[in-house]
């Protein structure tokens, strides 16, 4: 028997939006579905030499009628002691230098409307919406002598058009430490500006 879910066939799409094994309709998470309809964006990046008690910055920006939703803020650091604070509606001076924002689905050409900014320079920090401590290395459950990884945002959230928002992260940790991130959103809004790409998987 042909098993028709797991097929990939192009132009067959109505064929497989019911599962006759299950006999069921087939559905996939709405994150997953924007991914494949080309509205899933990442930047990511590694910095070494990050010397103790100062502090790495980025700033997002949202412009009007988009709807970013950032489903992940990944930070791997080479040691504990970390603070991780947000801030919404800074004022901003000088936004910085723009960070590269990737597509990870690599059939499609669209390209996000939200903006990413490293070493911003601003002038007051705005409303503090978001607190995290990272503890320093080899203390508390599951940290080791070797780093910290897998750091996040935990929930996801949905940002405000027309807002800015800051991201700071102070190393006090007694040491120059190497770190990592990655940031990944989806942008509801787009879907009223943006046609889909037909034929990507």
């Amino acid at each position: 028997m042909t098993d028709r879910v797991r097929l990939k066939e192009y132009g067959s799409e109505e064929r497989y939006k019911f599962d006759p094994i299950a006999h069921a309709v087939t559905v996939i998470q709405e994150q997953h579905r924007l991914l494949h309809d080309g509205f899933m964006f990442q930047t990511s990046g590694k910095q070494t030499g990050w010397l103790d008690t100062t502090s790495k910055e980025f700033l997002i920006r949202c412009p009007a009628a988009c709807f970013p939703h950032v489903q992940t803020m990944l930070l791997n650091f080479g040691k504990g002691d970390i603070d991780f604070l947000a801030f919404e509606g800074p004022t901003v001076t000088d936004p910085g230098s723009v960070l590269t924002a990737q597509n990870p689905n690599r059939n499609s050409s669209n390209t996000p409307d939200l903006l990413l900014y490293a070493t911003p320079t601003t002038s007051a920090d705005g409303t503090q919406i978001f607190t995290l401590w990272v503890p320093p290395t080899a203390t508390g459950v599951g940290q080791s002598a070797n780093g910290v990884q897998g750091v996040g945002q935990g929930s996801e959230w949905v940002l405000a058009p027309s807002t800015d928002y800051l991201i700071r992260l102070t190393n006090n940790s007694g040491a120059t430490i190497d770190w990592s991130y990655e940031f990944a959103w989806y942008e509801v809004g787009y879907l009223h500006n943006k046609t889909v790409d037909e034929g990507a998987p």
